[in-house]
């Protein structure tokens, strides 16, 4: 983008990406992932910015990614405790 950020914007479009963009970081930085990469994706959509908000999507990914293990490794452990709690009430 060529103008900074003190100047207005020159255009709807540029005016729907900025909107976009902040949005998407407002849930990034509040860690909702997922919502953050929609954003990130509708503010690609303008045609702004492409490299910048490829990077952010493919770390919203990878953050994804993160979460998703971390859950799958709760899920695994909480039905061990489960078990474990089972057997310990049966004898």
């Amino acid at each position: 983008m060529e103008n900074s950020e003190n100047q207005k914007p020159r255009s709807s479009e540029e005016i729907k990406f900025r909107e976009f963009l902040k949005t998407g970081d407002d849930f990034n930085k509040i860690e909702i992932y997922r919502l953050a990469k929609y954003w990130y994706a509708k503010a690609l959509e303008t045609g702004f910015e492409a490299e910048l908000l490829t990077k952010k999507i493919r770390e919203a990914d990878q953050k994804i990614k993160s979460e998703q293990k971390a859950f799958t490794i709760l899920g695994v452990l909480a039905i061990f405790i489960i078990i474990a709690a089972c057997a310990v009430v049966r004898m």
